[in-house]
């Protein structure tokens, strides 16, 4: 994935904001690469125009060799479901599904063969430890284990990509570093690249490249060296 000069500018004159300024960054296959900043400076806004979910005003946004940019409307949508996971801050659950119900309606609509739903939801809860609250339904469950059946329905259909926004922001110390050991294996089993947004410094030591963000703009990187 490589994000090529991308600007995205809200409003007009006076009213105007700019959210994303001059954005290069390249994130190679099988990388877990953290988006570190405080609020507003820009990490939301980037993830949602990697993941094709909003437009960059100027400059484009390349996975693999293709510009998605160039992508009708359909051919993004279909992009989202085959090729890319999400988490987000709202979870996104359907409330009347159960953990397992939502996990099977995430690879439902990437058009995962109905043969792999029993296996790969099985396993994409165990990973998150959510197994004895699969039957449960999002109103019973806490903000952490919610955060965790989001994830679980994200690396259920084994995405080229992974963007996860504050995957760790409501779960306890413990929990986020199994969650975050699970990204990783995921990434040393060349299963997919991950793109986290994050201000959890624990979280940091685990990725292989930070990417500091300030006022929308780029204004440190760092490669980690992970022992």
């Amino acid at each position: 994935m490589k994000a090529k000069n991308v600007e995205r500018v809200y409003g007009h004159g006076s009213k105007e904001v700019r959210a994303l300024k001059n954005i290069n960054l390249t994130v190679p296959k099988n990388q877990l690469v953290a988006l570190k900043g405080r609020s507003g400076s820009g990490k939301t806004t980037l993830l949602n125009i990697i993941g094709a979910l909003d437009h960059p005003t100027n400059g484009s946004v390349y996975f693999g060799d293709q510009n998605i940019e160039g992508l009708s409307e359909n051919q993004r949508v279909q992009l989202r479901r085959e090729k890319l996971g999400f988490v987000f801050q709202s979870f996104g659950l359907v409330p009347l599904m159960t953990v397992e119900e939502n996990v099977e309606f995430g690879l439902r609509i990437a058009g995962v063969p109905r043969g792999e739903w029993s296996d790969r939801i099985k396993d994409s809860i165990d990973m998150v430890k959510m197994t004895k609250r699969a039957k449960h339904r999002p109103y019973e469950l806490s903000g952490g284990e919610q955060q965790r059946c989001a994830i679980a329905r994200a690396i259920a259909t084994k995405p080229a990509l992974i963007l996860a926004d504050e995957p760790t922001g409501e779960l306890d110390t413990k929990t986020a570093f199994h969650i975050m050991k699970v990204f990783r294996e995921l990434v040393e089993s060349n299963e997919t690249t991950i793109i986290i947004a994050t201000h959890d410094p624990a979280m940091m030591e685990l990725t292989d490249h930070v990417y500091a963000l300030e006022d929308g703009e780029i204004v440190k990187d760092e490669e980690k060296t992970l022992s």
